[in-house]
């Protein structure tokens, strides 16, 4: 009996099923302890674009590293912190301390913000906005789970009372460890977004050419959250609606004006008019065939009596602007336009700003790409200075957008253009003063209220940055599709010239609550240890398995 209990004890089928129960124990017992949490969530990526070889924004994409607090001086790390904190610290010592990646949560809900906020919010785009770096810079909208992941790595961050404390909390305490998708797909070499372009003809083929422009991508210092609703929504808009109430004087060959209308919604506006740039181009080199049907023309000899680029004319700020090279002359298309809706709102404030055009900067309003090739156009806004915030701004949303003002400025535009385009007076409809000036050419319910608000969901709610080509796409494909049922469409692939466009505006980000590297370290020599010791006995025990049995002998026998 006793040698049977013995050769139990010393079946090496015994000693490896111990060893390996007991490590498995141990090794989950770890692993409970530093138990690993999951937080998925969408992150936007920083600008990033090039224009002329100057590189703007954030290089990078990537991110995998260990999460860390503002002004923690570590190496490979993500810099975690608030838009506030950002407001309070120098962005250049930022990208100084962090070599990995910088995560900024910003408020869930912009609209919620009150006025002093919303100042405080464009100066943090402000500090963005020139920022060059290699780093990946994200911003996320600030939730429950960015809140735990802020209590976290603050907590981590704080000095503990004793060295002794300090020890115990970098053994036990929870890492961030936050990395990013390799889903991602970047923009192809080859890629070219399109210009839209929709044509209402006269029947003349000698008749001059007036085009409504406006481009249609939108921009910030985080391209992935700004619908961009009135830089350039409403643009987009009013070009739609334009085309939808001048359509119906092309119906009948009796009402038709003897002007061709171009309505150009054109790609890469926030990339210094890329759509504009590259249609003039084409315009200009005189192609035929069906690169330069494309464009809206069908001949060479086609002539652009004006270009109205439109940009930002949904706030209410009791003025409309015309922007332009310089002052017109005083018998010029242009400065007949501004009579005329001069004359049609004398109490609204319109006026004229002239801005010299440089040849070595990108530029400031998209009627300067014509105006350089020689080309008369203007540009109608409610802005008064390209260098306004609100047109690159995340705070550019839906709820800005006035509806009755960007509807009284489509009429406003609407009846100027076709007054000019059938011959009538400046001062009115009718040269017979017993006529007044409020008469209009439109009906009352010409500019759809309806109509126009479909169109602001549609167009100016969501973001569409060049470098998204998914959104790119769609809304080519819906702005072709709601064209096409007043006139002509065309589209036209642009090629982007001395600028680059990058993709990626958006990213899934993960956070993982883990316990730190070290505290591994210590469990794997606390199992080492575990075998060496388990190992000593099971090799050193004959002896004292061989006392047991026979002291249990005695006891019982």
């Amino acid at each position: 009996m006793q040698e049977e209990i013995i050769d139990f004890f010393r079946n090496p089928a015994l000693l490896f099923y111990m060893t390996l129960m007991l490590t498995v124990c141990m090794v989950s017992g770890s692993q409970q302890v530093g138990d690993v949490v999951e937080t998925e969530f969408h992150a936007y990526r920083l600008q990033q674009f090039e224009i002329s070889g100057n590189m703007y924004g954030s290089r990078n994409h990537r991110v995998s590293y260990e999460a860390v607090s503002l002004g923690s001086r570590a190496l490979r790390r993500t810099m975690v912190t608030t838009w506030r904190e950002v407001l309070t610290h120098d962005v250049d010592d930022m990208w100084a301390l962090s070599t990995g990646a910088v995560l900024v949560f910003i408020p869930d809900n912009i609209d919620d913000l009150n006025d002093i906020d919303k100042k405080a919010f464009l100066d943090f785009e402000t500090k963005l906005l020139n920022v060059r770096t290699d780093l990946a810079v994200y911003v996320a909208p600030y939730n429950d789970d960015a809140a735990s992941i802020l209590n976290d790595v603050n907590t981590r961050a704080e000095k503990a009372p004793s060295a002794a404390q300090h020890l115990l909390q970098s053994l036990s305490g929870n890492t961030i460890s936050i990395t990013s998708s390799d889903n991602v797909q970047e923009l192809p070499d080859n890629y070219k977004p399109l210009n839209v372009v929709g044509r209402l003809s006269s029947g003349d083929r000698a008749s001059p050419t007036i085009a409504f422009v406006a481009h249609y991508d939108t921009s910030s210092v985080i391209p992935g959250v700004s619908p961009g609703a009135d830089s350039n929504g409403s643009g987009v808009v009013a070009l739609l609606e334009l085309l939808a109430v001048l359509s119906k004087f092309y119906d009948s060959p009796s009402t038709r004006p003897p002007y061709n209308l171009l309505f150009m919604w054109t790609a890469g506006g926030k990339l210094n008019y890329q759509g504009s740039r590259h249609w003039i181009d084409e315009f200009q080199k005189g192609i035929e065939g069906a690169d330069f049907l494309d464009s809206g023309l069908n001949r060479k000899d086609d002539r652009i009596d004006l270009a109205i680029c439109i940009e930002s004319i949904g706030r209410k700020t009791g003025g409309l602007y015309m922007h332009a090279g310089k002052a017109p002359g005083e018998n010029s298309s242009a400065a007949q336009l501004l009579r005329r809706l001069n004359n049609i709102a004398p109490k609204k404030n319109i006026e004229l700003v002239t801005k010299k055009i440089s040849l070595t900067t990108a530029s400031a309003w998209e009627h300067e790409k014509f105006n350089i090739k020689r080309m008369p156009a203007v540009t109608l806004s409610t802005l008064s200075s390209p260098t306004d915030p609100a047109r690159n701004s995340i705070l550019d949303l839906p709820s800005n957008i006035d509806e009755e003002e960007l509807i009284d400025n489509i009429r406003l535009i609407a009846e100027a253009v076709l007054g000019y385009i059938l011959g009538l007076p400046e001062t009115g409809p009718s040269s017979d003063s017993r006529i007044k000036s409020e008469v209009s050419m439109l009906s009352k319910d010409a500019v759809d209220k309806q109509r126009v608000h479909h169109f602001i969901r549609q167009f100016a709610s969501k973001p569409r940055p060049i470098g998204d080509r998914r959104a790119t796409e769609s809304v080519t494909s819906n702005l072709a599709s709601a064209a096409a049922g007043y006139g002509q469409v065309f589209k036209s692939a642009v090629t982007i010239t001395d600028a680059k466009v990058f993709g990626v505006t958006q990213n899934r980000l993960v956070a993982e609550r883990v316990k730190p590297a070290v505290f591994e370290l210590v469990i794997a020599s606390g199992v080492i240890a575990y075998l060496s010791a388990f190992y000593y006995v099971a090799t050193h025990s004959q002896k004292s398995i061989e006392g047991t049995v026979s002291a249990i002998r005695k006891s019982i026998f």
